[in-house]
């Protein structure tokens, strides 16, 4: 080979070389750029994404389906908070009458029992009135008999 030649060869490998290392370089700057721009979109997604909660807790607010959606779902909480309520008066009263009944029931077991204690006590008097009839009969019917002899 000839010297022109050597140097034609040493020139283009040299080029070769910085034009590798320049892409090299260009790639990994090309990387990070990249990744920066991915957490730049991201952080441009979150932005708009609040962006149009805002826009539609706004619009909600101020146009007039908003606004009677508001109000519907303020009175069905307020009907719902109002039938608890009387559901818990029901459920008081209907505990209350329980009570009431058991008691009225325990006052009727007592006079039941004061009843039968006193039918019982009748019925005892009434055999010894039949008892002490038969004894008068029978010293009536003896007294006759005698008055007849």
């Amino acid at each position: 080979m000839n010297v022109a030649e050597w140097i034609l060869v040493v020139l283009l490998s040299v080029t070769l070389l910085i034009f590798l290392v320049s892409a090299i370089v260009l790639i990994i700057k090309l990387i990070f750029l990249a990744e920066e721009a991915k957490k730049i979109v991201q952080t441009g997604q979150g932005i708009a994404a609040k962006a149009d909660d805002i826009i539609d807790n706004v619009k909600g607010m101020t146009s007039v389906g908003g606004i009677v959606k508001t109000f519907a779902n303020r009175v069905m909480e307020n009907q719902e908070r109002r039938y608890a309520e009387e559901d818990a008066a029901r459920a008081a009263a209907a505990e209350e009458m329980a009570k009431e009944a058991a008691a009225a029931e325990r006052e009727a077991r007592a006079a039941r029992a004061k009843v039968a204690d006193s039918a019982s006590a009748a019925s005892r008097a009434s055999a010894k009135v039949k008892a002490a009839a038969s004894k008068v009969k029978s010293a009536a019917s003896s007294a006759a008999k005698a008055a007849k002899k």
